[in-house]
């Protein structure tokens, strides 16, 4: 028993690594204090709990024997999606499984931290043979007679009911060409790796065929090699935070954190905390030790967006971070050294806010090595049936319809020129599902502001300010008809041929060489 691989699976909650306001220790801290891991796997699920999980390992980092760490980026769009959460979670625990090299290796699951459908989805995954693992449960000292308790769900000998969803995981994962004569892949378990890993699930859903918008990903693919500092600029909405991870997911820093953090939404009082952390005690509400933001990124990239609201105050600070290397924590002297990549964000003019006294020239010259522009959605319009086609496509998944739209809408859409970018198209692709009775959506639905445009113009036409493609935007709509009209036909390809006037050897034709199969 010697060799086995005792590993833990946990979220990481609210209460973590103490509650708010007390000196107890959270849940993990708790069950780490009962029970002794090799290694300790740290669901997140955002920024916040990023720096909670790396608090949990400084604070165990300084016993002796101390497991190893492994964080678990999980993005997650809603908290309480059990589908969302089942899903996310079965695929990251895999990958988990895969990096401990599988046999060997014991796993037991904290089901404390994490909302109601989070601890659901660890029992599900569990039961139904997706993980083979021990579920635990912490009962605190007050409700155990003073002494922290972990009790084990058996579910060998149980009234809970089981759950199907197939071969487990295991019979998958654990087979593999290098297994060793005893069965076990490498031949045997490994000791855990003392470092500290991630593994991060999201990954930026990019769409785009415009050429400005591909030499935009051409020059984030070329900068993201090297570790400088990127400005990217561009208007509300238009997918700066996309690129910010599409560069970190091309750097070298890919398989550690990527740590987003909106500067607007950053009270001025409490930046220098966020950002850098603070000692117990240091201001009013200061009742433990904070690692801050910086310390939380260490070794990975953080995404400063909305940089022009940074306080005037804090950014002097922050050129230090950029410069030295080091951050000191509010109520403290110790400087801490961070390794840290910084991708800023802004959709300001901070040339005009330099001249103004509102940004510091120094930390605008070292935080722009390399300056980005994300072009406008109205000046790429040939890609608006693209992104209508994803974001289609993602609600159908999350709420298992077949919501579509059509031809005339797609084209009233795509005329529009979107001040509100990439982000008020999605929203308004969402509008439009929910609204809608039907799986069809025609132009009854369309936003007020693109139905008021285009009452102002001839015949309901209009050329975008960056004017467009002509040729690709008929060739999008050509294709759209096309889908259509085989849907509408049940599939018969002579019948839907013959809604849109064409020959059938046309038809197919178009669909096998154009527009991906008939």
């Amino acid at each position: 028993m010697e060799n086995v691989l005792r590993v833990l699976l946990s979220f990481v909650g609210y209460r973590d690594p103490h509650p708010s306001g007390t000196e107890e220790n959270g849940p993990v801290l708790s069950l780490l204090g009962a029970r002794a891991f090799d290694r300790v796997v740290l669901f997140c699920t955002g920024s916040e709990y990023l720096e909670r999980a790396r608090s949990v390992e400084q604070i165990v980092g300084t016993s002796g024997g101390a497991p190893a760490f492994t964080f678990v980026n999980l993005e997650l769009a809603s908290p309480v999606d059990y589908e969302e959460i089942y899903v996310g979670l079965r695929d990251a625990t895999r990958r988990v499984v895969e990096l401990d090299e599988g046999a060997g290796s014991e796993y037991s699951v904290l089901l404390d931290p994490g909302t109601p459908q989070m601890q659901t989805s660890w029992f599900l995954l569990v039961r139904s043979g997706e993980l083979d693992a021990t579920l635990l449960q912490g009962i605190p000292a007050r409700f155990a007679g003073g002494t922290y308790k972990v009790k084990e769900v058996r579910l060998d000998d149980t009234a809970l009911p089981r759950v199907t969803v197939g071969p487990p995981a295991a019979d998958i994962l654990y087979q593999d060409a290098h297994d060793g004569p005893d069965g076990r892949r490498g031949g045997g378990a490994r000791r855990a790796d003392k470092r500290a890993t991630w593994i991060n699930t999201g990954r930026p859903a990019i769409v785009g065929r415009a050429k400005v918008f591909i030499d935009l990903l051409d020059a984030a693919a070329r900068v993201a090699r090297y570790d400088v500092t990127v400005l990217l600029r561009g208007e509300t909405g238009s997918g700066k935070g996309l690129i910010a991870r599409l560069i970190h997911q091309k750097s070298e820093r890919a398989q550690r954190v990527f740590l987003p953090l909106n500067c607007s939404a950053i009270t001025t009082s409490l930046a220098e905390s966020e950002l850098f952390g603070h000692a117990k005690g240091a201001f009013t509400g200061a009742t433990s030790d904070r690692l801050g933001n910086f310390r939380a990124a260490d070794g990975g990239t953080i995404f400063l967006d909305e940089i022009g609201d940074l306080p005037l105050e804090i950014q002097p600070k922050l050129l230090r971070v950029l410069d030295e290397g080091v951050v000191i924590p509010v109520g403290e002297d110790r400087e801490y050294h961070v390794d840290v990549r910084v991708i800023a964000a802004t959709n300001k003019d901070l040339e005009a806010m330099i001249a103004s006294g509102e940004f510091r020239r120094d930390l605008y010259e070292r935080l722009a090595q390399m300056r980005l522009t994300v072009p406008a959605l109205r000046e790429r319009p040939n890609d608006v049936p693209l992104l209508i086609e994803t974001f289609l496509e993602a609600w159908n998944t999350r709420y298992h319809e077949d919501k579509r739209l059509t031809p005339a809408a797609i084209a009233r859409l795509s005329a529009y020129d979107w001040p509100g970018n990439v982000r008020e198209l999605e929203n308004a692709v969402i509008a439009m599902c929910a609204s809608s009775r039907g799986e069809l959506i025609d132009e009854d639905l369309l936003p007020r502001p693109v139905v008021d445009e285009a009452g102002d113009k001839v015949a309901g036409v209009t050329i975008p300010s960056a004017g467009l493609d002509l040729r690709a935007m008929i060739g999008e709509l050509e294709r759209a008809y096309y889908h259509a009209a085989l849907e509408a036909a049940g599939g018969n390809a002579e019948r839907a041929a013959s809604l849109l006037g064409v020959s059938g050897h046309a038809f197919r034709k178009a669909m096998r060489e154009r527009f991906g199969g008939e």
